[in-house]
């Protein structure tokens, strides 16, 4: 009896063994989910962001572009312009044509303060001066590192100038954006001065102004350019500038207050 009991204590022992084998065998046999992963899922894009419609403003600008390079290229287009704005100008500041050098003046200042305006309104002028002094400051380091031969410094340099190319770009790119409207409104203005000297003033005879230099100038009379655009360009281009000069003023007092910044120093900020 006691050997038949440690027969079957040693059959019971050994299946124990080879049942511990068996599941140990399964255990390391690999899952089907680890054999066959499951394929990743595809991440959701990001929504492509919609293309902003072409502005109104910059048809406008190509239009007026066009047309100023075509009154460029025929004259009657240019006439016929400036026939259209007579039926404005003349009454205002033709004066009968009695006054030419008056209806000169008037002419050149309305030209260059709506070209002032056009240009302020595409200008960021506190965007531009930093630009500029960034690239200043840019340029001397770049001039004192070739100077001393500094390659790793010009190197840094190069990478640095990347971070405000862009806002270079577009400080060179804005003058464009004004370009057409003022070259359109030149080109009116011009054309009517001419119709005015050669026309009006012709008929009445009153072609001949008194300057400080001269008691008598014929407007028609060419000094490298007629004497009646001379005479436009010498009160037009000072005036502009003061125009332009007086709108950046008010473009960075406005953002001086935006800031918080005093336009004047206060006692404390003097001492």
């Amino acid at each position: 009896m006691s050997g038949d009991s440690d027969s079957t204590k040693e059959d019971s022992g050994s299946d124990e063994e080879e049942s511990g084998s068996d599941d140990e065998s399964e255990s390391e046999e690999p899952t089907e989910s680890e054999e066959f992963p499951k394929p990743k899922e595809p991440e959701a894009s990001p929504p492509a962001t919609p293309r902003a419609p072409p502005s109104f403003s910059r048809f406008i600008m190509i239009f007026l572009g066009l047309i100023a390079i075509y009154a460029i290229i025929s004259p009657e287009v240019a006439v016929g312009f400036a026939s259209i704005a007579n039926g404005a100008l003349f009454p205002v500041i033709g004066f009968g044509g009695a006054m030419p050098t008056v209806t000169i003046l008037l002419a050149g200042i309305l030209t260059t303060t709506i070209s002032s305006v056009i240009r302020d309104h595409y200008t960021n002028w506190v965007k531009m001066a930093r630009t500029q002094k960034v690239m200043g400051a840019w340029r001397k380091e770049q001039m004192e590192a070739m100077r001393k031969g500094q390659t790793t410094r010009l190197a840094k340099l190069k990478e640095a100038q990347q971070g405000f190319m862009k806002d270079t770009m577009e400080m060179q790119t804005t003058p464009i954006k004004s370009m057409a409207w003022t070259l359109f409104l030149f080109i009116v203005i011009f054309t009517w001065l001419r119709l005015f000297v050669d026309v009006v003033l012709n008929n009445l005879g009153n072609q001949w102004i008194a300057v400080p230099w001269s008691n008598h100038v014929y407007l028609n009379s060419v000094y490298v350019l007629p004497s009646w655009v001379l005479l436009y360009s010498l009160l037009a281009i000072p005036f502009g500038q003061i125009i332009t000069r007086v709108l950046k003023y008010v473009r960075f007092r406005r953002r001086l207050e935006k800031m918080g910044v005093p336009l004047r120093p206060g006692p404390a900020d003097a001492a």
